[in-house]
């Protein structure tokens, strides 16, 4: 390693670990000293609650075992395996340091490729990836074309295969032979392996498994290669299946002894096992694949860090697998962990001693005894393991929770008859009850795919004589069975259908959330006007909705959407709810050229990021001003001094510009030309150089292919290039209004508030963009900004908007969106979205213009999610009852989305669900997602969500818990309610660069005595604040008020069912034969705590 390679990487290593937030750094130091300690085991487990920042984690680790090996390795190799090539590839960027060599592989066997760039890392510090299915799991498949390639030219090698035809036809697979030829001429054995160090290593693997073969009397690998050759002699030859299976056996042993061998090429130092619970079986099994994994794992010197916030099966009942899923999972990572450490056999009888211990709970005298046996298994698990839980934080251990009672789910008449009808037709298809169905899904029909029994059986009947009549005469029953149609399409208001379904619409439509096109800001500037300043609109937040069965999301996005759109285009002319009729209404912000003019000018004002307008009208200045002149009676400044500031400034700037004729025909282009020539006015060459780049149409739309940018869009920005340079007709009358108008775009136009964000997130003055970064930082502001013409050109957001903006009827609708942002502080709402994305991004290093970039390109995303279209079904009799029959209807979806992957509205382009993750990660639209719980594992949406709505219940605590967790993580959007609730009028009057890291900084500050990291940025409980709120949707004397009780209570006492069997009978006993108020005083006595920092105030009797 380099002199000046090795001070950058330890330098990063530093950084990275003062990074840390206190209990993070507490954590990362006793793990390294674990992991490291002489007599451990090496191998260590990180099994924070979900959302504390395990990741975060990791990167310490990592940091101090580079300072650690420095000098004492020629190199470091630090292996990150993760389950998921897409989230590997997110985490990776968090985890490495600056100055490391990623290489992220997603299969080991590819790893010689990359071997030799490894060995010439100029800071001797390497970070691998890879995914376990890929790289362990090889089977007798054939794996992928890249690796045959690989074993060819190393075989070519090794065996002297040249360029022999039918080796070459044995390993191309599937892949055409013309092309496969091209690519084995390609891959070049000394372009990859120069020093032969791969092929070597692999040459002892192939030489050991040919021994082992002869030992059983069996041909080696290279003679049953030779005899497959002649087999496959010509590229056309086609053996039959028993050949073919000889084949993808061969090929799946080559590359499992090409992996064998990548293993000791690669030399771990440090293996980061992420989420390893998803590949836990690798850990002990006895397959080829697990003895490769433990290869890895038992490397000489390697260290072993595991990452999981249930790494082991955290509760089961007595149904599952006789009750000893938990006991038993959670032993076999004890042992994987303990390896042989003294002592080790000993915690089965700790164990039992605390059940003895709980079972007795109602003893007072024995609770002395309970506590004792705590300690010491708190001492044991603690060598090889650490828990930090956020709940600990608060006094009442609640962690900010709230049970939101049900208020309104009230069952009709129809409701009833539905239940009668959808009960008729079952028993038609000899199906059971459809209590739980009807329960959950309003229309069950409707949104019923062939994925149910029920379904396909009532297809299947439709086709049969007697049975159809039946069936024809039961679709007809009264009720809310299947979807009403004709009333669809006529845009009325139909029946919700279910109980459940109106609650969700009157929690969300019903506070006026459909005429929100973004939360309110945590942190507003100045009073809010408009549908931002109505009753119930800060009670608007999004929804996180679970639900056990699949079609319940499907009705639920489609039904709250179709109200949503319903109410959004009020009691105005309406031509009907089909696509095509939606499409013809156009967009509303077009670029159009008319008469060989560009008549979309004002738009292009909109989204241009103005210098000038970004530093000299800044709304957080003007409310620090009006704070300093004497705090408003309410709290914030109100609108109209923030909008005179700007005012003021404005007209003293515009006599800067050449002065325009006071008489004639008043000239509507002083709109869009006043900020260009504003910014020229105070920097000329900047301004200029900006403009005249030929690529600007294409970077301001956030595309690299010219083709994309339309003809009329290269015309706007020509003609600002044409006024910029003056030319063309001159500038006439100014408006009257002009100076109003630009303090209204200075104040909250996209373009304009976008860079100001940008600047803010990286704690930087406009003074920063005259350079060539600061142009990108420009672009990216130009790019972002670009996307907010997508969600203005939403045909029912314009119709809604036009009447949101009532003064004056005829103001054109880029001034009808302008004042729409004006009214809802677009700034403060851009402002904490982009300091959201920096530290969900870990967008804390690296250039500024790549961590904006960044930012701009997630924005986009999120602003461009296409209107989503999902297939809804009208099993429909005839209208002589004699047949029926099925057909397809699509319903839009965008108020509300199903979590998954869905049509768009033009029936092509698919909305993934990676997409409707970012976009409810947003301020914006969707505010509801729907998903089942098979969901839940591995998403964060805590960003702008703090509600979860269960819309069936969960069978056990923990899934309870980890619906939850969801939306309590790191800066959730309560905790920044809470957060600007106290902190936020102190941080406005600072007029800080970045206001929300004043905030959180004298939140900190002022945090109890005592407290660690986790308050505020975990945890922040304010009298009358935000919560996580918890909505149970149950019907009137129905048994989910019992359940819901009971899993309340047995989520409070689960975690002292720790490490048992059987755990469900212990938590039964004990909350139904111990008295409630003693269990209470109980829990805090025997509660197993695997926090770092408990060990320090650990008993003494923990060692005796």
């Amino acid at each position: 390693m380099s002199r000046s390679s090795e001070t950058e990487i330890l330098a990063e290593a530093e950084r990275a670990l003062r990074g840390l937030k206190d209990f993070q750094r507490e954590t990362v130091d006793y793990v390294f000293e674990r992991l490291f300690f002489p007599d451990g085991s090496g191998r260590f487990l990180v099994a924070d609650e979900v959302g504390l920042g395990k990741t975060m984690i990791a990167k310490g680790v990592i940091a101090k075992t580079v300072q650690h090996l420095r000098g004492r390795v020629d190199r470091l190799d630090v292996v990150y395996i993760c389950s998921n090539a897409d989230i590997a590839r997110q985490n990776v960027s968090r985890l490495k340091l600056e100055g490391e060599h990623v290489t992220l592989a997603s299969r080991l066997t590819l790893l010689p490729k990359a071997a030799q760039r490894l060995k010439d890392s100029p800071s001797r510090v390497n970070f691998i990836s890879f995914t376990p299915a890929t790289s362990f799991d090889l089977g007798g498949g054939l794996g992928h074309v890249e690796e045959r390639l690989l074993l060819h030219a190393m075989l070519s090698e090794l065996w002297g295969l040249g360029t022999s035809a039918t080796a070459m036809n044995v390993l191309q697979g599937g892949v055409d032979s013309e092309r496969f030829r091209e690519r084995v001429r390609n891959t070049r054995l000394a372009d990859f392996d120069p020093t032969g160090d791969s092929t070597r290593y692999f040459a002892k693997e192939l030489d050991k498994r040919a021994a082992e073969a002869r030992a059983r009397g069996e041909p080696d690998l290279r003679t049953r290669f030779d005899e497959l050759r002649q087999a496959y002699s010509t590229s056309r030859s086609q053996p039959d299946v028993a050949t073919s299976r000889l084949r993808s056996r061969l090929v799946g042993e080559l590359r499992s002894a090409l992996a064998s061998s990548c293993v000791a090429t690669l030399e771990p130092d440090l293996v980061v096992l992420d989420e390893f619970q998803r590949f836990s079986h690798l850990l002990d099994g006895q397959d080829e694949a697990s003895e490769l994994a433990r290869a890895l794992f038992d490397f000489e010197g390697v260290r072993t860090l595991l990452l999981s916030a249930t790494p082991y099966k955290m509760y089961t009942t007595a149904s599952e697998a006789g009750g000893e899923d938990h006991y038993q999972d959670f032993a076999r990572t004890l042992r994987f962990l303990e390896r042989k450490l003294a002592g080790a056999d000993d915690i089965d009888k700790l164990f039992q001693q605390y059940r003895q211990g709980l079972m007795a709970l109602g003893d007072a005298e024995r609770r002395s005894e309970l506590e004792a046996v705590r300690w010491k298994l708190e001492d044991r698990l603690r060598r090889v393991m650490v828990r930090t839980e956020r709940l600990a934080s608060t006094p009442d251990r609640n962690g900010m929770l709230k049970a939101v009672p049900s208020s309104s789910a009230k069952l009709t008449r129809d409701d009833a008859l539905g239940y009668l009808a959808l009960q008729k037709v079952a028993r038609l298809c000899d199906h059971h009850d459809t209590l739980e169905y009807w329960k959950s899904t309003p229309y069950a029909l409707s949104y019923m795919d062939e994925g149910y029994k029920l379904k396909r059986t009532l297809l299947e009947r439709s086709e049969d004589g007697q049975a159809r009549f039946e069936l024809a005469r039961a679709l007809t029953a009264p009720g809310n069975l299947r979807l009403p149609w004709a009333a669809i399409e006529r845009y009325a208001e139909i029946d919700l259908g279910n109980a459940r379904m109106r609650e969700l619409v009157e929690q969300t439509l019903g506070r006026g959330a459909h005429r929100l096109l973004w939360l309110q800001p945590s942190l507003a500037y100045y009073r809010l006007r408009g549908p931002w300043a109505e009753p119930g609109a800060s009670d608007v937040a999004k929804r996180l909705v679970f639900s056990s069965w699949r079609f319940a999301p499907r009705a639920i996005a489609a039904l709250l959407s179709y109200e949503a759109e319903r109410r959004m285009y009020g009691r105005e002319e309406r031509d009907g709810y089909s696509s095509e009729r939606r499409r013809r209404r156009g967009a509303s912000l077009r670029f159009q050229v008319t008469d060989g003019r560009p008549t979309g000018m004002p738009i292009l004002a909109l989204l241009y990021p103005s210098v000038f307008l970004a530093r000299a009208c800044d709304p957080v200045r003007f409310a620090a001003e009006s704070y300093r002149d004497g705090a408003p009676a309410e709290g914030l400044v109100e609108l109209d001094e923030v909008l005179s500031a700007a005012r003021m400034q404005l007209e003293v700037a515009l006599r800067r510009l050449p002065s325009a004729p006071h008489e004639g025909r008043v000239d509507e282009r002083w709109y869009w030309a006043a900020p260009l020539l504003l910014d020229r006015a105070i920097d000329p060459d900047t301004t200029e150089q900006w403009f005249e780049r030929a690529d600007l149409p294409e970077l301001w739309m956030g595309t690299n292919d010219p083709e994309q940018a339309e003809h009329s869009w290269h015309a706007h920005v020509e003609a600002a290039r044409e006024m910029l340079r003056g030319e063309g007709e001159p500038l006439g009358r100014r408006p009257d209004d002009l100076v109003d108008v630009l303090a209204e775009m200075a104040i909250a136009a996209p373009g304009v508030t976008l860079l100001r964000s940008m600047l803010r997130v990286l704690e930087l003055r406009t003074d920063a963009l005259t350079d060539t970064e600061g142009m990108r930082i420009r672009d990216a502001a130009a790019m972002a900004a670009w996307s907010f013409r997508a969600l203005f050109n939403q045909p029912e957001f314009a119709e809604m908007l036009h009447r949101e903006v009532a003064e004056p009827r005829d103001l054109p609708y880029w001034r009808a969106v302008l004042r729409y942002s004006v009214d809802g502080c677009l700034q403060a709402v851009l402002d904490e979205y982009a300091h959201v994305l920096r530290d969900h991004l870990g967008l804390h290093t690296g250039s500024a213009a790549e961590r904006v970039h960044e930012i701009a390109e997630n924005i986009a995303e999120a602003l461009s999610l296409r209107t989503a279209s999902l297939t809804t079904y009208d099993v429909e009799p005839s209208q002589g009852g004699r047949t029926v029959q099925q057909e397809t209807h699509r319903m839009r979806c965008h108020f509300a989305l199903r979590f998954g992957d869905e049509k768009s509205d033009d029936g092509q382009v698919a909305t993934r669900a990676d997409s409707v993750r970012k976009a409810f990660n947003s301020p914006f639209w969707p505010f509801v997602v729907a998903t089942t719980s098979v969901g839940q594992e591995g998403l964060d949406f805590h960003a702008y969500c703090h509600a979860v709505v269960h819309w069936n219940l969960p069978g056990n605590p923990v899934d309870l818990e980890q619906r939850e967790g969801r939306v309590h993580r790191y800066k959730g959007h309560a905790i920044r309610k809470n957060v600007a609730r106290i902190h936020g009028l102190e941080a406005l009057n600072a007029a800080a660069t970045d206001v929300w890291e004043v905030m959180f900084e004298k939140a900190r500050q002022a945090r109890p005595k005592g407290s660690t990291d986790i308050v505020p940025y975990w945890v922040y409980p304010v009298d009358d604040g935000a919560r996580i709120e918890r909505h149970v949707l149950a019907l009137p004397l129905s048994r989910e008020f019992e359940r819901a009780e009971r899993l309340s209570r047995s989520l409070a006492i689960y975690r002292m069912a720790f490490g048992q069997p059987r755990q469900d009978d212990l938590i039964n006993y004990l909350v139904e034969t111990v008295d409630p108020q003693v269990l209470e005083d109980a829990l805090a006595a025997t509660r197993i705590d695997l926090s770092p920092f408990a060990a320090e105030a650990a008993s003494p009797a923990a060692s005796t």
